[in-house]
């Protein structure tokens, strides 16, 4: 008995690991495309990296978007690199992908702005447990 809580622990604590290492959204916003994919640090971790990818309709890889380095709470890092014509069409699944040795639980927003030489895609990452407390 006290095997098998032991393997349902572990195996709760590994699909968290697991679900962490991809977070994954359909881009939505106003534009029909964007040329930019910019990620903001917002959560309590320093020095990290992570990768944008662009999703085939199965959730494999389709292309490497860009990667970022994130040093400090506030920092960001955008990438106009990406795919072959440039563009990130409405609807296209992308996925924020984190290296294996990062262990941390993380959430995450996406906002959608129009500037005059790029559209672009943020990606906000914030802390799991991060908003209000309550009252």
């Amino acid at each position: 008995m006290k095997k098998t809580i032991l393997s349902v622990l572990f195996l709760i604590a590994a699909a968290a690991v697991f679900a962490q290492k991809e977070m994954t959204f359909v881009v939505e916003g106003p534009e029909q495309s964007y040329n930019q994919v910019r990620v903001v640090n917002e959560t309590s971790y320093t020095d990290f990296h992570c990768r944008v990818v662009v999703l085939n309709e199965d959730k494999t890889v389709k292309e490497v978007y860009g990667d970022y380095s994130l040093k400090e709470k506030g920092d960001s890092d955008s990438n106009t690199k990406g795919t072959k014509n440039n563009r990130i069409l409405k609807g296209t699944p992308l996925a924020v992908k984190f290296p294996k040795n990062f262990n941390h639980e993380l959430s995450f927003y996406v906002e959608y702005r129009d500037y005059p030489a790029f559209d672009v895609i943020i990606i906000h990452l914030t802390d799991k447990d991060g908003g209000y407390d309550e009252y």
